[in-house]
């Protein structure tokens, strides 16, 4: 379980990272293990990518930073319980 993801959700501090060598500003939704057993991040995509709320494999993510920005909603299509995972560690 990453600490930094969780702190994020609690905080709700965005998310700056690469994934598939593009870089992805990120708020974060909902973190926990997917049905396959992977880490996975579902945010609300500011930047970086066509859609606006996908779920990214935790082990793919590379240069993760918190940053001090912060944001007050979750994302427009945002749903507690994420059916896409088992366990849930941190959701809005």
């Amino acid at each position: 379980m990453n600490a930094a993801i969780v702190d994020a959700i609690r905080t709700k501090r965005r998310l700056r990272f690469d994934y598939h060598r593009r870089p992805r500003l990120v708020e974060p939704q909902c973190y926990g293990i997917g049905t396959k057993g992977t880490e996975l991040l579902r945010g609300h995509q500011v930047a970086g990518g066509s859609q606006p709320e996908p779920l990214f494999d935790v082990a793919k993510i590379v240069d993760l930073v918190v940053l001090d920005e912060v944001f007050e909603r979750p994302g427009p299509n945002y749903r507690r319980d994420d059916s896409a995972m088992m366990t849930i560690f941190s959701q809005l």
